[in-house]
């Protein structure tokens, strides 16, 4: 917590106490106060101001019992169940519990509006301080602008508007920023990844002109590896179909020659016949 924001809540809960102080007084001029209802809020504004806010909160219902329309033990109570769950681990459901049914009480005293406006301001600044605790800072300008117009004379409503506005400023500039900042890693991953694309496109481009060099080399330097074409013949089968073919028409020739011989034989042992 920052120092804005410690003193801005040490003002806070100085003035939720001199509230409650405030309203003892105002109601015993009430005429639809009773004698037991002043004499058991003043008892709970003891047990408040000693931080005992069980009591008091004891003390409040107790008033409301005796007189239910009574606006100030109303108030009174939801100022202390709030307190009383400030100083509880936070989560817990007890700690839950009295927020809502403090906000509840309070909530209802603000509605009343120009109908009581000096307790309607009140409440509305108080739950303006739980909107601003739980950092929602729109929330609680709304809520210190109506306590404003119900009562324009409420300086600590205006100081804690302004700081709620500088607030949420600061806020929305570190959204700005966060967004930005997102923004900008997606343009930057996307950026990278078109490049690591590149890279690898590059590197198997090289990869390949590397294997088709390889490959060259290879066939240079081993030329009998090189496979024949089906329609050329080595010279070796070449020399081997001519000797064939020599081998061939030397066996005519010797055949016809010898057939040319018996013939001429043949010829030459016929007697004539006159």
């Amino acid at each position: 917590m920052n120092r804005n924001k410690s003193l801005f809540w040490s003002k806070s809960f100085r003035v939720l106490s001199i509230m409650i102080v405030l309203l003892s007084t105002f109601m015993q001029v009430s005429a639809q106060s009773t004698r037991v209802e002043r004499r058991l809020i003043n008892s709970g504004n003891k047990y408040y101001r000693e931080g005992r806010f069980a009591e008091a909160i004891n003390e409040y219902k107790k008033a409301l019992v005796e007189t239910p329309s009574s606006n100030v033990a109303k108030f009174n109570l939801g100022l202390s169940c709030i307190s009383l769950a400030a100083k509880k681990e936070k989560g817990d459901s007890v700690a839950q519990k009295l927020a809502a049914e403090g906000l509840q009480n309070l909530g209802e005293i603000a509605a009343l509006g120009s109908a009581n406006a000096s307790l309607s301001a009140k409440a509305n600044y108080n739950i303006g301080n739980l909107k601003f605790e739980q950092e929602d800072y729109a929330g609680a300008i709304e809520l210190y602008k109506q306590a404003l117009r119900l009562n324009p004379d409420f300086s600590d409503a205006r100081r804690n508007l302004r700081i709620a506005q500088l607030r949420k400023q600061n806020q929305d500039q570190d959204k700005d920023q966060d967004k930005n900042q997102d923004k900008n890693q997606d343009k930057d991953q996307d950026k990278n990844q078109d490049q690591n694309k590149e890279d690898q496109d590059q590197k198997d481009q090289n990869q390949d002109q590397q294997n088709q060099d390889q490959q060259k080399n290879d066939q240079q330097q081993n030329p009998e590896q090189q496979p024949q074409s089906d329609n050329e013949l080595s010279k070796q089968a070449a020399q081997q179909i001519l000797n064939a073919i020599e081998n061939n028409e030397s066996r005519t020739r010797a055949r016809k020659g010898n057939e040319q011989g018996q013939k001429a034989a043949g010829a030459s042992g016929k007697v004539k016949k006159w």
